[in-house]
């Protein structure tokens, strides 16, 4: 049975496809050329073929708007390859709503297999991509029930391995706030500002996020902040990549990976979902974050988006996941939360 969608990992596809969107509305074509087809689809181990979405780049200086730029009148078929590349099965897509493209099959995407994307344009172009889905893994021990916020490199996850003899396994980590605390509006001396409403269970931001945010103590024991905390960029979170140099390799095979408390805005219960990435949903992650500030590089040095596909820009690429919960304490412990 498929794996139905996860919050947290919803909110991982929702920041790739918003680097797409930098991407896209960054891109110039030239005057008179025909706009290059992006792609974007993410195919899950075990999970149910995705929808894949098609646009147009824009130019440069133009304002990137989804519904304009969504492709409508492509034909679109993701290929289930045999061992020998060859064609094993071919799933056909039949168009949704505007630039999204819905498998008419329920089929379920199959761990270490290699899949082919096809998309055909509306005026005969044509692009191509494939990706090869990562060994699906299991958790052997999740985190502690609690851990301390900023003591150590971050709540750790014990798994069975997720590599292949080509490629050794990848990661990010996606979390979300199961109980954030409920910041309201208020004026304060003439500025708007956002104050805690200290419901009984819920939490609040993290160390980091209160010094990002503004926020001060007042003496009623709520939090001031400058900036609103209760944003969706500060309830849900990702990690940075995890490669081999960042996961421990334990005697019986299984890894041991820990989530940066980085990963992390709100203390509190967590949901946390571990994801092993494929080599193009990794490269595109990589030099997506250098692209939007991850990085020292000066603007001359900053690379391109990498992109598997061929034929136009974009990204096909694959994953495994798995989730498990948390919670998130102080140091000293649960008074003071």
């Amino acid at each position: 049975m498929p794996i139905p969608p996860r919050p947290a990992l919803l909110a991982l596809s929702a920041s790739v496809l918003v680097g797409l969107a930098l991407l896209v509305g960054g891109c110039d074509s030239a005057e008179g050329e025909r706009p290059d087809l992006v792609v974007s689809a993410f195919l899950g181990a075990e999970e149910a073929l995705p929808p894949v979405r098609l646009s147009r780049t824009v130019p440069l200086l133009e304002p990137y708007d989804p519904a304009a730029a969504a492709v409508a009148g492509a034909r679109v078929t993701v290929t289930l390859l045999d061992a020998g590349g060859a064609d094993e099965a071919v799933y056909a897509y039949a168009p949704g709503p505007a630039g999204v493209y819905l498998p008419e099959s329920d089929a379920a995407v199959l761990e270490r297999r290699t899949y082919r994307l096809d998309v055909v344009g509306p005026d005969g172009e044509r692009l191509t991509a494939q990706t090869t889905v990562p060994p699906d893994f299991d958790v052997v021990r999740g985190p502690d029930p609690v851990v301390p916020y900023g003591l150590g490199q971050g709540p750790a996850v014990q798994i069975t391995a997720s590599s292949t003899p080509e490629r050794q396994a990848a990661f990010v980590g996606s979390t979300q706030a199961l109980a954030p605390d409920e910041f309201e509006r208020v004026t304060v001396d003439g500025e708007t500002r956002y104050r805690s409403r200290n419901l009984p269970g819920r939490f609040r931001p993290v160390p980091i996020v209160r010094r990002f945010l503004d926020c001060v103590e007042e003496p009623a024991g709520t939090l001031l902040c400058e900036d609103d905390p209760g944003d969706e960029n500060v309830r849900v979170g990702t990690s940075p990549v995890i490669n081999e140099a960042g996961y421990t390799r334990l005697g019986d095979g299984s890894l041991l990976v820990q989530i940066p408390f980085l990963a992390f805005g709100y203390l509190g219960p967590q949901s946390l979902t571990l994801v092993s990435l494929d080599a193009a949903f990794q490269d595109f992650v990589q030099t997506r974050s250098v692209q939007s500030g991850g990085s020292t590089l000066s603007p001359g040095e900053i690379p391109n988006v990498t992109t598997n596909v061929e034929g136009g820009l974009g990204v096909f690429g694959s994953f495994a996941r798995e989730t498990v919960e948390t919670t998130l304490v102080e140091p000293e412990g649960l008074p003071g939360l």
